[in-house]
């Protein structure tokens, strides 16, 4: 025989290729999935090469030995292929392991029983040669304890084409071809081995060449498709770029994985935490949140904000917990972003929007609102009492605004110190100038006796003018009761018939209108 025949030639040259590209994949960054589809294409063109070696040589018992070496392959390559399929399914290089040395187990049993299968002849029940295409090959007759070891090995491989499509199922269409494709490369071999079969066509080294093609297949997959080849280089840089703390629980709830701000986070309330044993911590050492150990080990998507207290400090966190892996039950991710800024904008946002800059009591539009609200409740009388400082005008004219501004401030004081100590649930606000308002869930007597009570108290109060000087505040309060609701405008002015009343009469008293 020519040693330049062009079909073992070939099956040589695509062997190391595939060599060359298994080496390539092996090059620093790598991850497991990459060793794994390396360990994969070395199988593949030991196949290949020694197949190409058995075709070109006519000596029997070499033929047997390299046919041998080509069963290396044959056995390892579906547990392989399954612990690639997994890893890229659900990274997890500790059990992916482990689960191919449960499952090689028969494969290395397999191999072992075909290199001494001339002692017992439990694999091959014979041995032979054929000629196909001018080029002599072993053609072997199995065993029943051979077939037995074959069909385990079409099950390590349709387990690992069912591992790749049941996790389609998880990820977004535009990515399910990447998983596809796989499952394809994977059942290359079988699906070429039925077809032609089928159409009783023999191909020397017919395993050899659906090898090379799945080979080649899932080279240009892992290429085209496969993101996970630049987590090495980018993780730590994706990670550490990120504001967010990104937390990795496992199945046992041990913190597998978290960046920088995820750590400075847990810092603010675990001080002492240090950084070069933070990994391995049990979800419940790090956090106490009832909602955030729910969301984990019930393994719920579910999204929150968190406040923390620490001390005179408020932290408010947003919460966000992802299950992800096979249907989200292996691995939690905990997302964590610090919102405190945005929520201390919120809240000065809410404070300028519902309370009077000057004296921080509810402004007008406020006052409605919750006016409003005591309104649903139909069962309950309400009091308004409207308020008007007695010649308010004067302390401006004779002191200045800044002293009016004074009197604004301590007046708005009293009234929240004085109301909103009382039995019962009031509402104070500013109405606009110097009147101010008082909404009381009482009927008109005890209404009465309270506002009466507030004047009262004012008489106690003397304010300091320029540092020195004593002046005194009165108020005149007009007063209106509702049994059933009715609109603020009504409301307002009713009460402010009652004030008019009170100021015509003298001020500094009380005057009263049913609504």
């Amino acid at each position: 025989m020519q040693w330049f025949e062009p079909y073992p030639l070939y099956i040589s040259i695509m062997a190391f290729f595939i060599l060359f590209l298994s080496i390539v994949l092996l090059k620093k960054p790598n991850n497991f999935v990459r060793i794994l589809l390396s360990v994969i294409l070395i199988l593949s063109s030991l196949f290949m090469i020694s197949t190409a070696i058995e075709l070109y040589i006519d000596d029997f018992n070499g033929m047997q030995w390299l046919r041998n070496i080509q069963q290396i392959a044959l056995f390892l390559c579906p547990v392989f292929l399954f612990g690639f399929a997994r890893e890229i399914a659900e990274p997890n290089a500790e059990k992916s392991i482990k689960y191919m040395t449960y499952l090689g187990v028969p494969s290395v049993i397999g191999v072992i029983l075909l290199f001494t299968n001339p002692i017992h002849h439990w694999m091959r029940s014979s041995v032979t040669t054929q000629t196909v295409w001018g080029l002599t090959e072993i053609s072997i007759t199995p065993t029943a304890l051979g077939i037995i070891f074959i069909s385990y090995l079409l099950f390590l491989t349709l387990l690992a084409v069912f591992t790749f499509i049941r996790n389609m199922h998880d990820l977004p269409s535009h990515l399910r071809t990447s998983h596809l494709l796989s499952s394809i490369a994977i059942l290359l071999p079988l699906l070429s081995l039925c077809l032609l079969s089928s159409l009783s066509v023999k191909i020397p080294g017919q395993i050899a060449l659906s090898f090379s093609m799945m080979s080649v297949l899932l080279i240009f997959i892992f290429k085209r498709y496969d993101f996970n080849s630049i987590w090495p280089v980018s993780r730590n840089k994706i990670l550490e770029s990120l504001d967010e703390g990104i937390l990795l629980f496992g199945p046992k709830y041990n913190l597998l994985e978290i960046n920088q701000a995820g750590y400075q986070l847990l810092k603010r309330w675990m001080p002492h935490l240090q950084e070069n044993i933070i990994i391995g911590q049990r979800l419940d050492q790090l956090f106490t949140d009832r909602r955030i150990m729910e969301g984990v080990y019930q393994h719920i998507s579910t999204s929150f904000e968190w406040k923390i207290e620490l001390g005179d400090e408020d932290v408010y966190l947003q919460v966000n917990i992802v299950p992800i892996g096979y249907y989200g039950r292996d691995i939690m991710l905990v997302v964590l972003t610090d919102i405190t800024e945005k929520k201390l904008i919120e809240n000065r946002l809410y404070t300028l929007a519902h309370y009077d800059s000057l004296t921080n009591i509810c402004n007008r539009h406020s006052f409605i609102e919750k006016y409003n609200a005591m309104m649903e409740n139909k069962e309950i009388s309400v009091s308004f009492l409207l308020m008007d400082i007695d010649h308010f005008k004067q302390f401006n004219d004779q002191y200045g605004h800044i002293v009016g501004d004074q009197v604004l401030k301590e007046f708005a004081v009293a009234l929240t110190e004085f109301f909103m100590s009382a039995k019962y649930f009031s509402i104070v606000g500013r109405i606009g100038g110097e009147e101010f308002g008082v909404l009381l869930r009482k009927d008109a007597g005890q209404a009465g006796e309270q506002a009466n009570l507030f004047q009262q108290k004012l008489t106690e109060h003397s304010i300091f003018v320029n540092g020195e000087q004593q002046e005194k505040i009165t108020v005149s309060i007009g007063l209106t009761t509702t049994y059933e609701p009715i609109s603020f405008e009504k409301m307002y002015k009713e009460a402010d018939k009652a004030l008019y009343q009170a100021k015509r009469a003298g001020r500094d008293r009380v005057e009263m209108i049913n609504a």
